[in-house]
């Protein structure tokens, strides 16, 4: 990714500004004290998004069987949260709308938006998952990247959705191609700096590739990304719409666990609710396939799909995980790459952080290896490289992690281990190393030492630490260890005991 394009995009002035009331909302919530009347107050001083919030409820949509009033009474019917995700999406969305008209029209992105958010919410609430609310918000912010890239890099920006034309599954795709960014990183970052709920945050960030979200919000995620599927269908023309439809019911079935006339029927109440909303929102809700056309679809060609074409889809999946798993390993040393590596300390964070079990993560520095690349050439830097990683490996106890990290820096995953355990394996792998020599040149042989660092977490307190914490505490380490002369092993506390020293 370029970080130094992601932070001229951030600082982009034409960008809006966060709004006050939304920023007010959330403060508000954030406290497991604020009461109905304090939430409803404040909505009420704010008489344009308290009446949307109010028709919104009273609308069809929600099908209440009495009629409200109040802010203060929508809240008491339908909880705090729900009337805080509609005032964050009242607030937001007229913030963003006018963004990127000059150049390029984003009618088309909204109203993708609006159908996805409907279907999100649909599909969120048939399949009883308490989060509807922020399925709907989230399905209409998940395209928040796209909007701020728009905006901020307006032409150039242009031409790439040029290229995606009506297929947006290639527009991610494509923006790595043109711009080493895409749509889903810009959102994140901005969703992060505006301090939006994490699960928002999250259904941005992952609602292109659901399965790789965090547990905790993968239920979310994936009502998101088949509402995106559902939004398609809707917006799709006669060449598309088999494609999409089939798509959409696939997912249903795999995300789900939905039949075909469960996902079919689902399609009328979202075209029903995109039509009620898109009046609420402003945003234009006209669609080029009725959902009863979209259900003739379903019934008439993908009720009884062949095995075949089940074997096939299978197939394609295999081979699209195979990809991803190579996309993962660094070629010349078969371990994770730095992609892997990120991705599966998070993952293990995550983990560490729900259970209150260690971890820890060692990092392994090649001592004088520039002077070795110098002098017998990289092909000789290469073996040094293999011979380190073969190392690893064999230490490695199964439940852990290797991983070439960049350069000559090879990174420990440890889930489970605590430092002293860590650092038992560490010092096993520097021994191995240092009894090892290549062979080169002749016969002659090249000795190789290691300097390593490690730093563990205890699981303690989740909220207060980041699994970047972890690593940066190894990379310190390991640079002690190098300073005092290499071939060693330095090992600091855990990142749980050193905040609390520092406090």
């Amino acid at each position: 990714m370029d970080q130094q394009l992601l932070d001229r995009i951030l600082k982009c002035e034409r960008l809006p500004s966060f709004p006050a009331i939304a920023a007010r909302v959330i403060e508000m919530c954030s406290d497991e004290n604020v009461s109905v009347r304090e939430l409803g107050e404040v909505l009420s001083h704010d008489t344009a998004i308290s009446t949307k919030i109010l028709r919104t409820i009273n609308s069809s949509f929600y099908g209440l069987r009495h009629r409200v009033t109040t802010v203060e009474r929508a809240t008491t019917m339908l909880g705090i949260n729900s009337v805080k995700m509609l005032a964050l999406g009242f607030s937001l969305v007229p913030q963003l709308k006018g963004l990127g008209g000059e150049d390029f029209d984003p009618t088309i992105i909204w109203k993708r938006s609006l159908f996805a958010a409907v279907g999100a919410h649909t599909i969120a609430r048939e399949v009883k998952f308490d989060h509807f609310e922020e399925a709907f918000i989230a399905g209409l912010l998940q395209d928040l990247g796209v909007i701020v890239l728009l905006q901020s890099l307006r032409t150039d920006y242009v031409k790439v959705l040029e290229q995606a034309v009506d297929a947006h599954g290639k527009l991610r795709m494509l923006e790595q191609q043109e711009l080493d960014i895409d749509h889903t990183q810009v959102g994140q970052a901005l969703a992060e700096k505006w301090n939006l709920p994490p699960i928002l945050t999250a259904a941005i960030k992952g609602h292109e590739d659901p399965d790789e979200t965090v547990p905790e919000f993968q239920q979310l995620v994936r009502s998101v990304a088949l509402g995106a599927k559902a939004a398609d269908c809707f917006l799709s023309n006669e060449e598309q719409q088999a494609g999409r439809v089939k798509s959409y019911l696939r997912h249903a079935s795999q995300w789900f666990d939905l039949n075909n006339a469960q996902a079919g029927a689902f399609l009328e109440s979202i075209e029903e609710g995109t039509k009620e909303l898109g009046k609420l929102f402003e945003i234009q809700s006209n669609a080029e396939q009725s959902a009863s056309d979209l259900m003739a679809m379903a019934n008439e060609t993908l009720v009884d799909l062949s095995v075949k074409a089940i074997q096939e889809a299978n197939r394609l999946e295999i081979e699209n995980q195979q990809l991803a798993d190579q996309a993962q390993f660094d070629p010349l040393t078969s371990t994770l790459n730095r992609g892997g590596l990120d991705q599966m300390l998070a993952e293990q964070f995550e983990v560490s952080s729900q259970t209150g079990k260690p971890m820890s993560v060692i990092f392994f520095d090649a001592d004088k290896f520039k002077p070795i690349n110098d002098t017998h050439g990289h092909h000789v830097g290469d073996r040094v490289l293999q011979l380190i990683a073969a190392s690893m490996k064999e230490c490695v106890p199964a439940s852990g992690y290797v991983g070439r990290y960049g350069g000559d820096e090879f990174t420990m995953i440890l889930p489970g281990m605590d430092g002293p355990q860590a650092a038992t394996i560490a010092e096993k792998i520097r021994q191995h190393i240092e009894r090892v020599s290549i062979d080169h040149d002749a016969g002659q042989k090249l000795s190789v030492t290691v300097s390593v660092g490690l730093s563990s977490y205890n699981g303690t307190d989740p909220s207060s630490f980041k699994a970047e914490q972890l690593v940066v505490a190894a990379d310190r380490a390991m640079y002690a260890a190098k300073s005092a002369g290499g071939n060693r092993v330095y090992q600091l506390p855990p990142i749980d005991q050193l905040q609390q020293k520092a406090g």
